[in-house]
């Protein structure tokens, strides 16, 4: 009990110590203007050479780059919050939206462009914050095995999915080369209704590869169980990495791209993510 109790305090107070430098950091950005250059500036130059390290990693727009840095640092929030103040998961993430908007706030006014910059923000933390709460309650979710039943319809759906996979990945054309003038025609129609620029042909493309490859985890996990969630999320590396090196070698009209690695394997650990919750749901709702 002792050992629980210094583990959970422990736990406690890394939490709260994490959040109390993440506030003054956005604060000192947000306050003392050189401060602000100084970080753009960095992660800039981090950005340059992670785009100089691989063939087509990062070569979304600038301002989507930035937009999922963003998202990445939102997500461990509510699982922060939630060990610094214990609480629920969906407490635990209003919190975090709550103090996310404020210091956002704070961060857009001292920009040329406040208004933008906070749509953007809000934009970057919502989806951060929705994938903070599924990260916090896949960890408080039982891991449970797989079902016969969620085995069986698995098995069934990851064949079909499989063969969609291998025909869009191998496809000697790209699948949207046909509706390219039509969804930049879309794209044009949502930046006048107010989304943000930077979300462009790139980072579509990446968003809908990130979709594409989510029920690749959750499949997997429904197959193999909570326990081995990490089976998901590797499959999408495994699987994602094949079609681009059979792109790169085989078929010359496709461009092989790391940014496509990065937004599969992404999209994979989300869908891991998802049946390690609803694997749990169903344990909970058996057992009421």
């Amino acid at each position: 009990m002792t050992s629980a109790f210094r583990t959970a305090s422990a736990r406690t107070s890394f939490a709260r110590a994490v959040l109390t430098v993440g506030t003054a950091v956005l604060i000192a950005l947000a306050s003392l203007p050189w401060v602000a250059t100084a970080a753009v500036e960095a992660f800039r130059a981090v950005v340059t050479v992670l785009r100089g390290a691989g063939h087509g990693l990062l070569s979304v727009e600038d301002g989507f780059v930035t937009a999922m840095a963003v998202t990445a640092v939102t997500i461990p929030l509510p699982a922060l919050v939630a060990s610094a103040v214990p609480t629920g998961a969906r407490r635990a993430t209003g919190w975090a939206a709550l103090g996310s908007v404020l210091l956002g706030g704070l961060v857009a006014l001292r920009t040329p462009t406040p208004a933008a910059t906070w749509v953007s923000l809000v934009i970057a933390v919502v989806v951060g914050l929705a994938l903070g709460w599924l990260v916090l309650a896949a960890m408080r979710a039982p891991l449970a095995p797989a079902t016969p039943r969620s085995r069986r319809i698995a098995a069934w759906v990851i064949g079909v999915y499989g063969v969609g996979v291998l025909f869009v990945g191998f496809a000697g054309s790209p699948m949207d080369a046909g509706a390219h003038p039509f969804i930049i025609r879309a794209l044009d129609a949502l930046h006048r209704l107010g989304v943000p620029g930077w979300f462009g042909y790139g980072a579509l493309e990446f968003s809908a590869n990130v979709v594409f490859f989510l029920p690749l985890g959750l499949l997997v996990v429904l197959l193999v169980g909570g326990r081995r969630w990490w089976v998901g999320a590797t499959a999408g590396l495994v699987v994602s990495a094949c079609i681009e090196t059979g792109q790169a070698v085989f078929l010359p009209a496709r461009f092989a791209s790391l940014d496509d690695v990065l937004s599969n394997t992404s999209g994979a650990v989300i869908g891991a993510l998802v049946g390690v919750v609803v694997l749990g749901w169903a344990v909970r709702r058996r057992a009421h």
